[in-house]
């Protein structure tokens, strides 16, 4: 079977896209990447390619810019690009160069999927990271649900290179003639995955050479036992989480204090509310609760009271209407700032975090809302009329983050756009287009 026909075989066993689906490549100018573009366009997909510019190399950051730019012109595919200055975004926020460059690119890549009416995002990670991945995961102590590595298909994200190793990649590559750039950072063992690479992974196939294929098929069994963990921990939260209103659930104490094994416990059922590890080891000391006692995540607030453990969501004030008289002005929403605009210039730009529309259509003054029952709009490279509740579904955001996401109402009741997920596609640049009103949510 050639590499073409494993492609489209795994594909469909692991029903990662149907055919008539559109597919928005991640392109990063390497083998793997290119690799997995070639094979998208030779099972006659419909895709588009994105490239992000992190400015870290100089001009080998250009240079791959430009490479994936030219394999998209070959493959006939439009292109998008964006550039970050990665190195400030990380000091801002505290973390490595490496996750502020996953941070922003998963931002952008979303923002394109959803804009340009894609279905899927497609990642080309492959059997090598899945393995690395693993071993990263148990280093660090991510528990149960790290140990399966990479999942095939998460969300709107798909990875349909997992079936293949480094080694089939680069041999195909090498008697294709395909080109590709490296990236010298691939080979520092400053980073923790690549020391996992480069010098743990050669020692185990001393004792293993065929390593990666062992793991992967004990992998795919630890996914498999946490897909069990993760239904039978469903089905005791159904037991114990009684919801009193949306967004807010009453815990009896004394019965989860009565979980065995109790940490494991308690960490898998308060996970899904972003709540830590650590966090929950306090929350375990704890018990049986004295009233007051308040810890947070991101997301939620767990308190005591009498007995009973208080789950709630954080949510900003619903009622809550900004107005955007004319282009040019500036208002807040929530923790969100919105910025307009009226420009001449009809390209389509890149900015994830904007919209352009059709000044024709647009009617002042716009006002930003709190999504409320009923609304509906036209997502953009989707047919028809689509409930607001219906797309949140879709997009698997929870109940509990929805009343946070910014709604654009037109001067006439029409919704402009989801903030920061989808624009309605009745207010698009066309070619008839002659002015655009550009609207950023910060």
């Amino acid at each position: 079977m050639s590499m073409q026909e494993r492609f489209i075989q795994y594909v469909a066993d692991q029903a990662l896209c149907q055919s008539h689906e559109r597919i928005l490549l991640a392109v990063s100018g390497g083998k793997d990447s290119v690799l997995m573009a070639h094979l998208f366009a030779g099972a006659g997909y419909t895709v588009g390619i994105a490239h992000c510019n992190f400015h870290l190399r100089e001009e080998a950051s250009d240079a791959d810019e430009a490479l994936v730019s030219e394999l998209a012109n070959v493959l006939e595919v439009p292109f998008y690009s964006t550039g970050f200055d990665t190195e400030t975004y990380a000091r801002q926020q505290g973390i490595s160069t490496q996750m502020a460059a996953r941070e922003l690119r998963y931002a952008w890549f979303e923002t394109i999927r959803s804009s340009q009416g894609y279905d899927y995002i497609a990642v080309a990670q492959h059997r090598n990271d899945h393995v690395e991945t693993a071993l990263l995961n148990l280093v660090r102590g991510t528990g149960l649900a790290g140990l399966g590595g990479i999942r095939p298909k998460r969300g709107y994200i798909i990875r349909p290179l997992l079936f293949l190793g480094a080694d089939e990649i680069a041999a195909y590559v090498h008697t294709h003639g395909l080109a590709y750039r490296d990236d010298a950072s691939n080979f520092s063992t400053k980073y923790a995955r690549n020391k996992i690479r480069l010098e743990v992974i050669p020692r185990l196939k001393e004792l293993n050479p065929n390593l990666e294929r062992t793991m992967a098929r004990n992998m795919d069994r630890f996914a498999d036992a946490y897909t069990v963990v993760e239904a039978y921990v469903d089905q005791i939260r159904d037991g114990l989480f009684t919801e009193h209103r949306p967004g807010e659930w009453h815990i009896p104490a004394a019965d989860l204090m009565a979980l065995h094994p109790l940490q494991f416990m308690l960490y898998e059922l308060f996970r899904p509310f972003g709540f830590t590890e650590a966090v929950v080891g306090d929350i375990a000391g704890t018990f049986p609760g004295t009233p007051g006692k308040r810890f947070s995540s991101s997301s939620h607030t767990l308190y005591a009271d009498r007995g009973t453990w208080v789950l709630k969501a954080i949510e900003p004030p619903r009622d809550e209407v900004a107005t955007i008289v004319r282009p040019g002005d500036s208002v807040r929403w929530g923790e969100y700032c919105f910025q307009s605009g009226l420009a001449n210039d009809t390209a389509i730009g890149n900015d994830p975090n904007a919209v352009q529309l059709d000044a024709a259509y647009v009617i002042f003054p716009i006002q930003i809302r709190a999504w409320q029952e009923g609304d509906a709009f036209h997502p953009l490279g989707m047919a028809g009329r689509k409930k607001l509740s219906d797309f949140f579904v879709s997009l698997k955001v929870p109940v509990y983050q929805k009343h946070g996401v910014p709604i654009v109402i037109n001067g006439n009741g029409d919704i402009l756009w989801v903030a920061l997920y989808r624009m309605d596609d009745r207010y698009k640049i066309t070619g008839k287009t002659k002015k655009v009103v550009t609207l950023a949510c910060l």
